[in-house]
């Protein structure tokens, strides 16, 4: 083709598109200006060949005080499963606190499979460098991510300001009033509860004796001994309380044979620690019950504050 040939059909194709586009600028502006915009930011950008990533608008993240929502009792198993890989604050009652070969030291709450880890090397940063004897027997509030380790849950506990203990008060609650119990044979009591109390010890004393004596402070009996607040009345009163609440909320009881026990939180004070343990420690309050029963029976073999 001639070179004039060419030269004229470039010329006209190029007015025919600018007629079209003028025409098509008409017609729909915006849509002309949204296309002349990309193809300018087109222009302005370097070549490359990286794909282009378009990223979508995402609600933005909760902060850390909103994140953890609130403390979940450690016996909320459901809860608790569905929170793995997040920082949870757990509480509840230690039932058993102990101390490995290797250093580490955990807390098992009560009724759940939870515990709490403390390692050798964390350890020394705690009162008596000692996690597992600070918090033994008490009512703890610990914050750290749950983790699920070869099929249980646990916290990793790496720092004091991680945990607390919650005290129920330093004075007692109003105590409530004290029950009679019902003489019903030989060394045999009933309580209003229907709680039966009998046979003796192995020490002799009737079930009601031997309960008495977690009535007042043996200041030179060795480790711990509960004492309940109020007398022996008071004392029968607040095991029957803990008894129907243990039936009423179907706590588990721990089974060891023709032995079981409860362990109850009562949510406020009901004794002191005594004995050497409560009088180095300057008697801390307690808020829970330990029933010891024959099995499968309402028969108490003994009760006490813990």
């Amino acid at each position: 083709m001639p070179a004039s040939y060419s030269v004229s059909y470039m010329v006209v194709s190029f007015m025919l598109r600018l007629h079209c586009l003028r025409s098509f600028a008409s017609a729909f502006p915006f849509a002309a200006a949204a296309f002349i915009g990309l193809a300018s930011c087109a222009r302005s950008q370097p070549a490359t060949d990286a794909p282009v990533i378009v990223q979508a608008a995402v609600e933005p993240s909760a902060s850390r005080s909103e994140a953890v929502s609130g403390a979940i009792h450690a016996s909320d198993l459901r809860t608790l499963n569905a929170k793995i890989g997040q920082e949870v604050v757990v509480h509840g009652d230690v039932a058993r606190a102990a101390k490995s070969g290797s250093g580490l030291h955990f807390l098992n709450f009560e009724n759940s499979s939870l515990s709490v880890v403390c390692f050798a090397e964390h350890a020394k940063k705690f009162p008596n460098r000692s996690p597992s004897e600070t918090y033994r027997d008490r009512a703890i509030e610990v914050r750290g991510t749950l983790e699920r380790y070869k099929g249980k849950l646990q916290i990793k506990l790496i720092d004091p300001k991680q945990i607390r203990i919650l005290e129920e008060g330093s004075s007692p609650a109003d105590p409530p009033e004290g029950v009679e119990l019902k003489p019903i044979g030989r060394d045999a009591w009933l309580s209003p509860a229907g709680l039966r109390y009998e046979g003796r010890d192995p020490a002799g004393l009737t079930r009601v004796e031997h309960i008495e004596r977690h009535t007042r402070d043996q200041p030179d009996r060795e480790g711990p001994h509960g004492v309940f607040d109020g007398g022996s009345a008071v004392a029968f009163a607040v095991i029957d309380e803990a008894w129907t609440k243990a039936k009423k909320t179907q706590l588990t009881p721990r089974v060891e044979g023709d032995r079981s026990t409860y362990l109850v939180s009562l949510g406020r004070r009901v004794g002191y620690l005594g004995g050497s343990l409560g009088r180095e420690r300057g008697h801390p309050a307690l808020s829970r019950v330990l029933i010891v029963f024959e099995t499968g029976t309402p028969k108490i073999i003994t009760a006490y504050p813990r």
